[in-house]
C-alpha cells in the first residue's frame, strides 16, 4: 500500500456529516493529523463531542437532519466548503421506520442539496453492502452490480434509496465529483459499546458483559449458511482520505480479507458453529424483537444471508488502497472489546456505563445522525 502524496487537501475545506460516530471519529484521526493538510475540517452532529482529540481540530455544527430545521445550519455548513463527507445514518429506533427514514432519505436529501447549492467540487456519500441486492453466498461482485437493496431489510431499503437520492441530486450537478463507498460491515474496539448498545439492547449487552470470555467461547454459536468479511473503522478511513486526496469519483466497494464462511466465522471467535437454518433463527430473533427483547429488526439477519461479497479491485487499482488489517483479526478485536463495553469519549462511542446524554434514556433509542 503506497503513501498518500502530500498535499493534495492542503488549502481545501472538508466538511463531514456523523463525524463523531464509528467511522466518522476514525475519519477525523486521519484528517486532523498535521501532514494531512486540509485547510479546516468541518463536523456535523447533534451534540458536541469532548474537546479532545480528533474532536478539538474540529469546527462543529449541531444539527439534527430529520427535522427541516437543520437546512439553515446546513446551509452556513457548506459555505465555502470543498468536499463533504456524509456519514450520519440512524440505527435506531428499528421500531420506527418512518422516524428513520426522515433522518436517513429525507436527511441525505437536505445534505446533497445543500451541497449542490454550495457548489462543493466532491459529495463522498457512504452507502453500503446493504444497498446491493441479494446475491449466491460468497459471490464477489463488482460495483455495477444492482443496488436494489434486499427488500425485507429496513436497512437496506433506506440505503438504496439514498444512493438513488444522491445520484438524482448531483445528476443535475456535474460539477462536482460524487463518489459512493460501499463498505462491508466496519469494526474497530472503540466502537464495542456504541454497537452493542445498538444491536443487543441493555438485556443482552449487560449478559454479554457478564460473561467471562473463556465461558463465551466454550458456548457453541448458532449459524445459518453465510459468508462475511470486516473492515476495520481505520482502514475504510484510509480509503476516504485517498478517495478525497484523488478526487475520485464512482462507487467503491471496501472490504478486507479474508472473506469468512460460518464454521470459519465461529473459528474466529474462538468457539464451535452449530448449523441453524436461517428461517429458525430469523423467527426467534422476530419473537425477540416484537417482544422489545432485542432492538435488532429481523431484516439484519436477512442481510447477513443475502447480500453478496465484494469485489475492491477497483478501489484497490484507483486508490493504490489495501486494508492494514485482516477481517478475522478485526473481529476478534471488536468482540474482545464489546465483552469488556469498551468505547471512547463522546455520547456515541461512550463505554458501557458511561452516563447517557438523551434525556429519555439511552443516545440509540434517539433519532438523528449516527456514523456507518
Amino acid at each position: 500500500m503506497a503513501n498518500l502524496s502530500p498535499g493534495h487537501l492542503a488549502g481545501r475545506t472538508v466538511a463531514v456529516t456523523g463525524a463523531s460516530g464509528n467511522v466518522g471519529t476514525a475519519l477525523l484521526r486521519r484528517l486532523t493529523r498535521p501532514e494531512a493538510g486540509p485547510a479546516e475540517v468541518r463536523g456535523l452532529a447533534r451534540r458536541r463531542p469532548p474537546a479532545i482529540a480528533p474532536y478539538d481540530g474540529v469546527r462543529w455544527h449541531l444539527a439534527d437532519l430529520g427535522e427541516a430545521a437543520s437546512e439553515a445550519e446546513l446551509a452556513e455548513f457548506m459555505d465555502g466548503v470543498d468536499a463533504v463527507v456524509h456519514l450520519a445514518w440512524a440505527l435506531q429506533p428499528g421500531r420506527q421506520p418512518d422516524r428513520l427514514r426522515q433522518v436517513n432519505v429525507a436527511g441525505t436529501r437536505r445534505v446533497a442539496r445543500a451541497a449542490a447549492a454550495a457548489g462543493v467540487d466532491q459529495f463522498v456519500h457512504m452507502s453500503s453492502i446493504g444497498a446491493y441486492a441479494g446475491g449466491a453466498r460468497g459471490q464477489r461482485v463488482t460495483e455495477d452490480w444492482p443496488t436494489t437493496g434486499i427488500p425485507s431489510a429496513q436497512y437496506s431499503r433506506d440505503k438504496s434509496e439514498a444512493e438513488r437520492v444522491v445520484r438524482e441530486v448531483f445528476g443535475r450537478h456535474r460539477d462536482t465529483a460524487l463518489t459512493v463507498v460501499r463498505p462491508t460491515l466496519v469494526l474497530q474496539p472503540e466502537a464495542g459499546s456504541e454497537i452493542g448498545r445498538y444491536f443487543l439492547g441493555p438485556l443482552l449487552f449487560a449478559a454479554a458483559r457478564m460473561l467471562p470470555g473463556a465461558v463465551a467461547r466454550l458456548l457453541p454459536l448458532p449459524l445459518p449458511a453465510l459468508a462475511v468479511a470486516f473492515v476495520h473503522a481505520d482502514d475504510l478511513a484510509d480509503a476516504l482520505e485517498r478517495m478525497l486526496d484523488r478526487r475520485a469519483p464512482g462507487p467503491f466497494n471496501i472490504a478486507a480479507e479474508p472473506l469468512l464462511d460460518a464454521d470459519a466465522l465461529a473459528k474466529a471467535l474462538g468457539t464451535v458453529r452449530v448449523p441453524t437454518p436461517a428461517a429458525v433463527l430469523r423467527a426467534g430473533l422476530s419473537a425477540a424483537f416484537h417482544a422489545h427483547l432485542v432492538p435488532t429488526e429481523p431484516g439484519w439477519l436477512d442481510i447477513g444471508t443475502q447480500a453478496p461479497a465484494l469485489d475492491t479491485a477497483r478501489a484497490r487499482k484507483l486508490l493504490d488502497w489495501g486494508p492494514f488489517h485482516t477481517g478475522d483479526d478485526v473481529l476478534r478485536q471488536f468482540v474482545a472489546a464489546l465483552g469488556d463495553g469498551a468505547g471512547a469519549p463522546g455520547a456515541l462511542l461512550r463505554p458501557a456505563g458511561g452516563p447517557s446524554l438523551d434525556p429519555g434514556g439511552d443516545p440509540a433509542n434517539a433519532p438523528g445522525p449516527r456514523a456507518n
